[in-house]
């Protein structure tokens, strides 16, 4: 509560500011940048995109002010790769190497050595910034994922203040992003959004690892629907011998808008499912290895049966 006192004025001005410069956005007073539909998109026409740029580069500089110095680097590398992207397609293997060079400095500075289990975090924090990065193709769907995880980090770990800061911007940037997103529908976050979001997320559940808050389970349940709904798409389309890299409508989000349900609901049903895999993380805590398997295997079974029961809607 104290900690809230100190910075609410800063949270209200970085509200309002947001809101001002998104608004300012929408309506042409900056350069635009445009994405066009194509026969895979759950959108149609031209879309406003790159609105992550707008929110992560000035969280960028509050981050320096508060002398986050080496996180603040890595999301401007990744929301300018992110933007690049959006406007100019880059290559797969360009993309690839800015989020490797972005995953092992960031390893290394938080002292997770060259281990087995320094490869396995390596190779899951690539996979976590292009499984957002897949998910990103709902109004709201990333960012009320988002809301709610790194809500629930903010009341369980004990962080410095400006990480808290960090965090808590990140929840109110987000809020009014929906706003834009979600009601208005005007804008999207893109690949300059979805890349720094994922980054902050990931970076937030490495340091609750650090801290022994959290093991590793327990932040495989927290993120139990995104993970289960991209991996098991990415397996699906391996098998059958599509090209992975080719757009598509196979995630089971783009299969339940395919049958003509809003994006807003789908969405809150991820996040309120997200919520309860939240709630499940937390009953977890301090309990037997065994116990915590038997958690982490019923969650993910009951996800990879709705995501099979309902593998033929919107096909």
């Amino acid at each position: 509560m104290m900690w809230f006192n100190d910075y609410w004025p800063l949270l209200l001005i970085w509200a309002v500011l947001l809101f001002l410069l998104l608004q300012f956005y929408v309506k042409g007073v900056a350069v635009r940048f445009l994405d066009s539909a194509n026969h895979r998109s759950l959108h149609h026409g031209e879309v406003l995109t790159g609105g992550g740029f707008f929110i992560f580069v000035p969280l960028v500089a509050i981050m320096l002010w508060q002398q986050l110095y080496l996180p603040a680097t890595m999301v401007l590398c990744l929301t300018l790769v992110g933007i690049i992207d959006d406007v100019k397609t880059l290559t797969a293997g360009l993309r690839f190497f800015v989020q490797l060079v972005v995953v092992v400095v960031t390893l290394w500075f938080l002292d997770f050595g060259l281990s087995w289990w320094g490869l396995f975090l390596c190779l899951a924090f690539l996979w976590w910034l292009n499984l957002f990065n897949f998910m990103d193709g709902a109004n709201g769907l990333v960012a009320m994922h988002a809301i709610v995880t790194l809500t629930v980090m903010t009341w369980l770990l004990v962080l410095p203040s400006n990480i808290m800061l960090l965090l808590v911007l990140v929840i109110v940037a987000l809020l009014v992003y929906l706003y834009f997103n979600v009601v208005l529908k005007q804008l999207f976050m893109g690949d300059s959004g979805s890349l720094p979001l994922a980054f902050i997320v990931a970076l937030t559940t490495l340091m609750a690892l650090q801290m022994n808050a959290l093991s590793a389970m327990q932040i495989a349940v927290m993120h139990a629907v995104l993970i289960t709904d991209s991996s098991l798409t990415l397996i699906i389309r391996a098998m059958r011998g599509e090209r992975l890299t080719q757009a598509h409508r196979s995630h089971l989000y783009q299969r339940l808008i395919a049958q003509n349900r809003p994006h807003w609901q789908i969405s809150l049903a991820y996040a309120g499912v997200t919520m309860g895999c939240c709630l499940v993380a937390l009953v977890m805590t301090k309990q037997a290895v065994l116990h915590q398997v038997v958690w982490f295997l019923s969650v993910y079974a009951v996800l990879v049966i709705v995501f099979f029961h309902s593998r033929d809607l919107g096909r």
